[in-house]
């Protein structure tokens, strides 16, 4: 059997994402026509026939049609083609490697391994430099050959994005769950893999990484974690070959972060050396990978600096998209997924990294309108550096899961398997619930946990994004955007399980079960946060400084001294340490207010601490920009060095009742004590009574 390179590709699209693939997003990604895509579509057609397949085209949509069977035998036959016929696309990337990987190479020497002739390389080199960053040059030498001209952090940039084009539909992530590696998935992800990192090498950052994954407390989804694997898997290959990333000022800054720790001993455990001999560049290199994760949680935590800018930044970015749509957007919901968001993206955007998005071509194509509102808005609030169509795509399916948003009654519960991160599994569960109002109960669940909560709860129906190879278990494999198609298969699969009367009354009971169930839990948990609130309003206090202090040091040192009458234990100085010279600071002022914000934890507080301060004086404290601004009001939040993760969003609540709130500015600025203190115990009383719902 014989394909064209271009042929082959839109055959292994169609087999490698096992969905439906749009025509246009073919041609994209091929930078051809549609029309040429259907000419090469009927290449194939008599070939398909003898394997028992065929295709569909309906709407711009290519779907394969036949028995699984029959498509792992032409799949079988697909892999055992000679690549000696590369695409463009293909040849380019051959070549963009070597360049990654050589000092220098000569043009007959690529041309030879390729076979081609020189002129195509020379324009192969053409069009890989028109897709280069500015910063990166292609370097022609007559004599000495071809050569990339980047930094090392560059490269690996490179070599990552590289790798993140050629691994569609999350086969990475199929590779890296150990039940499913089997031989056709261990020859696609090697072939295109061990040519920049060995295999050998491969294993063991997985094993440090899945190491290191099981002990952090925040929640790493798992498209996030296969991506920190072929990041390190690369930092470490280069570093065995004797190319480093030399330390340099943001080095000594990712010093103070504690995923600095945590790089250095997983690269001194993937090298079998000490972490005291850990290069400080690369610790350094991996700890802004480490602080740019995409995370699973979406609940706002304990206020750290980056935390208020990111919250500010959120409250702007909703209210232009608000203002762009001449719509009202659900806050709560939308303000917790954009905050765990976008704190690892502005990190990402600082540092230059990139983040790959499988999806941002059906984005643009499906929510055109709404990504150029996205888009827009996020521009007028972030001005630093230029973003990516990727993270703005990840924006937009925040903003499209609220839209897409519907209250409806319904009857079945579902598991819906994504490892896209919140964004896109939100999107997913609502457009399912706006188009299959049956579905009343949707949790969603990573690869890696999908066992467990299989096995812990019984559902009707089990959806996934990902091929989840031989399971036990029956599925519907669908794209992260529906089609009509797979809502139409998903409706009539939820009208057959109506059938029996036994069948329903075994469902009726079973759901009798589960509301028990979460009745206790719930009741339990608002049993707990009932007790914080209550702390926290017993130790609440609005008082005025009347000294005429004049600094922020000597300001946190009497504030600190007053909470000894309700604190006797209080280590004084090691909280005026932890506010003034702790390498982040604590306190900051916010924006457009007179307000500062001052938030800690420290070992010598037993108790949530919330309370406000008028001053005699106005002082000068900085500002996230690092400007100087005058405040004449602190509000502090001071907790215990371990502190449950319900006591920390009440904290990260009462954080965000400073932030863009009119009301409660005018209130500390013109208000009596009472009427402080009367506002912020109806604030503490409805987040209390918000949470039954």
């Amino acid at each position: 059997m014989y394909l064209s390179a271009r042929a082959r590709l839109i055959m292994e699209q169609l087999l490698t994402n096992n969905r439906p693939v749009f025509i246009n997003e073919l041609a994209e990604d091929l930078r051809v026509s549609p029309r040429t895509i259907r000419r090469d579509l009927k290449e194939v057609e008599s070939i398909l026939a003898s394997y028992q397949l065929k295709f569909t085209k309906e709407h711009g949509v290519l779907t394969l049609i036949g028995q699984d069977s029959d498509k792992q035998r032409f799949r079988w036959q697909l892999m055992d083609l000679s690549y000696s016929d590369y695409s463009p696309e293909e040849r380019q990337q051959k070549i963009l490697k070597v360049l990654l990987k050589e000092e220098s190479i000569k043009l007959v020497g690529l041309a030879n391994d390729l076979n081609v002739t020189i002129s195509t390389i020379s324009n192969d080199l053409t069009k890989i430099e028109e897709r280069l960053p500015n910063t990166v040059k292609i370097e022609r030498r007559r004599g000495f050959g071809v050569s990339l001209k980047a930094d090392e952090a560059q490269k690996r940039s490179l070599m990552s994005a590289l790798f993140g084009e050629q691994f569609p539909d999350y086969r990475l992530l199929k590779f890296f769950q150990e039940k499913s590696r089997d031989l056709a998935t261990n020859d696609w992800v090697e072939d295109r893999l061990l040519d920049l990192v060995s295999e050998s090498l491969l294993k063991k950052v997985e094993q440090s990484v899945k190491n290191w994954r099981s002990n952090t407390s925040e929640g790493i989804n798992d498209e996030a974690y296969a991506n920190l694997i072929v990041h390190i898997s690369i930092s470490v290959e280069r570093m065995i070959a004797g190319n480093f990333i030399q330390p340099n000022g943001t080095s000594d800054k990712m010093r103070d972060y504690p995923e600095f720790i945590a790089a250095q001993n997983m690269l001194a455990d993937i090298l079998d050396m000490e972490a005291e001999f850990v290069p400080v560049g690369e610790a350094a290199y991996v700890t802004t990978h480490l602080r740019g994760l995409k995370t699973t949680e979406n609940s706002i935590y304990f206020m750290e600096n980056e935390e208020l800018e990111v919250m500010i930044l959120v409250k702007q970015l909703i209210t232009n998209v608000e203002a762009e749509l001449n719509q009202k957007l659900p806050k709560e919901l939308l303000t917790k997924g954009l905050i765990a968001h976008l704190r690892p993206t502005l990190r990402r955007l600082r540092q230059g990294m990139r983040i790959y998005n499988p999806l941002i071509h059906s984005i643009k194509q499906d929510y055109a309108d709404l990504f150029e509102v996205v888009r827009r808005a996020f521009d007028q609030v972030y001005q630093e550096k230029s973003v990516p169509d990727e993270e703005i795509g990840y924006l937009v399916l925040h903003f499209g899961s609220v839209l897409l948003q519907l209250e409806s009654e319904n009857s079945f519960s579902g598991l819906v398997v994504c490892a896209s991160g919140i964004g896109t599994s939100r999107m997913l569960v609502t457009r399912l619930r706006q188009r299959i109002p049956q579905l009343k109960k949707l949790e969603t669940v990573s690869l890696f946990e999908l066992g467990k909560k299989k096995a812990e709860g019984s559902y009707n129906i089990i959806i996934s994004t990902i091929d989840l190879g031989q399971v036990d278990f029956d599925y519907f494999l669908v794209s992260p955007i529906l089609t009509e198609r797979e809502l139409s298969q998903i409706s009539v699969f939820l009208k057959s399980l109506h059938s029996g009367y036994h069948k329903k009354i075994a469902q009726e009971e079973q759901a009798v079960q589960l509301t028990l169930l979460e009745a206790t839990h719930f009741l339990e948990q608002q049993q707990v946060f009932a007790s914080i609130v209550l702390t926290i309003l017993k130790n609440f206090s609005y008082s005025k400084l009347n000294e005429n202090l004049g600094t922020m040091e000597d300001t946190i040192r009497v504030i600190c001294t007053q909470l000894l009458e309700k604190v006797p234990e209080l280590d004084v100085e090691s909280l005026v340490s932890t506010f003034l010279y702790d390498g982040n600071w604590k306190a900051f002022g916010i924006p457009e207010t007179k307000i500062g914000l001052f938030h800690a934890r420290n070992e010598s507080i037993k108790e949530p601490f919330f309370q406000l301060f008028s001053l005699e004086q106005s002082i000068y404290i900085e500002t996230m920009d690092h400007t100087k601004m005058l405040i004449d009001r602190i509000a502090l939040l001071l907790v215990p060095e371990k502190f449950s993760q319900e006591g920390l969003e009440v904290i990260s609540y009462i954080s965000t009742l400073f932030v863009d709130n009119n009301q409660m500015i005018q209130l500390l600025e013109n208000g009596m004590n009472e009427e402080v203190t009367t506002y912020f115990i109806q604030k503490l009383l409805i987040y209390l009574e918000s949470r039954k719902k």
